[in-house]
């Protein structure tokens, strides 16, 4: 029970650090792929700490991580450009659906009657922002945090197939194919000093240091109920 306690505390913090994300967007006159680019060019300076080569390894499972990482994050920044940064992490947050819809086809895993409960109730609020925004000059914002959402439970699925490798590591992976990737689409890499010291501390604090803990708390509890916890997010982030 310690250990479950740890995992969903490590899970909660994951949550809280990833609900700066719109603070950090909207303050950042830069295109969507540039803070992307920067943002886990920096996380990755920060994880090689963990890329030892005896962690080292390769699976069809880490580039479905890598490839919905990258994928959900770029939509998701998108998404903050393009509508308020209260509809795109509401709206990401459709991903328990997906992630319930997912671990019942994949793992024929129970679905508990509290846990679909709580869905439930929050996917009510997400249903009304999805109405309220619908023919609004903000929808193609919109599509893209669902989108976002739907590549989210995507990576928080697989996470499962990767039980066996460090979070640090997959982190650092993640992060250096996510820059490597948008190293050819980034409209632009100039940045002032201010900005520089923003996105450093966006990639290690907003988004590196979560995902980190989010894969350290998946070893302890189950991903129906982190999927959950994690909704403390669109909760906090319009705050």
């Amino acid at each position: 029970m310690r250990e479950e306690a740890k995992g969903r505390w490590m899970i909660l913090l994951a949550g809280v650090l990833w609900s700066l994300a719109g603070v950090f967007i909207k303050s950042l006159e830069l295109h969507p792929l540039t803070i992307v680019f920067y943002r886990s060019l920096f996380a990755s300076l920060f994880f090689a700490l963990f890329a030892r080569p005896a962690r080292w390894t390769f699976s069809p499972s880490l580039l479905v991580s890598a490839a919905s990482y990258t994928a959900a994050i770029s939509f998701f920044v998108s998404a903050n450009k393009l509508t308020t940064a209260a509809n795109a992490i509401i709206l990401q947050y459709t991903a328990p659906i997906f992630v319930y819809l997912f671990v019942r086809l994949l793992f024929k895993e129970p679905i508990l009657k509290a846990n679909l409960a709580t869905l439930l109730a929050g996917m009510a609020g997400v249903v009304v922002i999805f109405i309220g925004s619908a023919g609004e000059p903000d929808a193609p914002g919109v599509a893209a945090a669902v989108v976002s959402g739907l590549l989210f439970a995507v990576f928080m699925t697989n996470l499962r197939f990767l039980s066996g490798v460090h979070p640090g590591y997959l982190t650092w992976v993640n992060n250096v194919v996510c820059w490597l990737a948008l190293l050819p689409l980034a409209p632009s890499f100039a940045l002032t000093s201010g900005q520089a010291v923003a996105l450093a501390v966006m990639g290690v604090v907003q988004l590196g240091l979560p995902y980190f803990f989010f894969s350290k708390g998946l070893e302890t509890i189950s991903l129906q109920e982190a999927s959950l916890i994690v909704l403390i997010e669109p909760v906090l982030n319009p705050i």
